[in-house]
């Protein structure tokens, strides 16, 4: 529900991190240790709903580790600041595009064949389609891994998640010369 709480519900997840923060100013002017306590029982029952890594929150509220929850709640408010950097992706020939596209295609189509041409008990194959639609590409023996990514992103290949990629969903990409 955490991811669902941030894409579905932005204003209550704003007010969640507006009370969190809130709660972490008020902790840090309180000097009653029962108060304090209080404080952060809250802000670990606050955070446990927010996707944030529970075993880190976990350890903060453990050791009252007030930079760590600062960072945390920084995280919050700002995730675009803390994204990993994504490196640019190589360029590739267009040759070795197409040599890549076209040996993913040929797998996809063997492993079809292949599931289509199950022996059964009986004499005949059981002449059902297959239900394949991802594949895992050829590993990096064969070809870099990253040219998977470039083909993903000029729209030959979609990614499935996983390793697995698929041709896109639309009309069949032809390949460029």
């Amino acid at each position: 529900m955490t991811g669902h709480l941030m894409r579905c519900l932005p204003s209550i997840a704003m007010n969640i991190i507006e009370k969190i923060r809130d709660t972490e100013t008020k902790l840090r002017a309180e000097t009653n240790p029962v108060q304090q306590m209080q404080a952060w029982t809250m802000l670990g029952r606050l955070l446990g709903r927010m996707p944030v890594d529970q075993a880190e929150l976990a350890r903060i509220t453990k050791d009252r580790d007030s930079i760590g929850l600062d960072v945390l709640i920084q995280k919050l408010e700002d995730p675009e600041r803390f994204a990993p950097k994504s490196e640019p992706l190589p360029e590739f020939s267009q040759t070795e595009l197409n040599e890549a596209l076209r040996a993913f295609r040929h797998r996809l189509k063997f492993k079809k064949l292949d599931d289509e041409s199950k022996i059964t008990q009986r004499d005949l194959t059981m002449g059902k389609s297959a239900n394949i639609d991802s594949i895992m590409p050829p590993g990096a023996s064969e070809f870099d891994p990253k040219i998977w990514k470039v083909l993903v992103r000029d729209g030959l290949l979609e990614d499935a998640g996983g390793g697995f990629f698929r041709e896109p969903s639309n009309a069949k990409p032809k390949l460029r010369g």
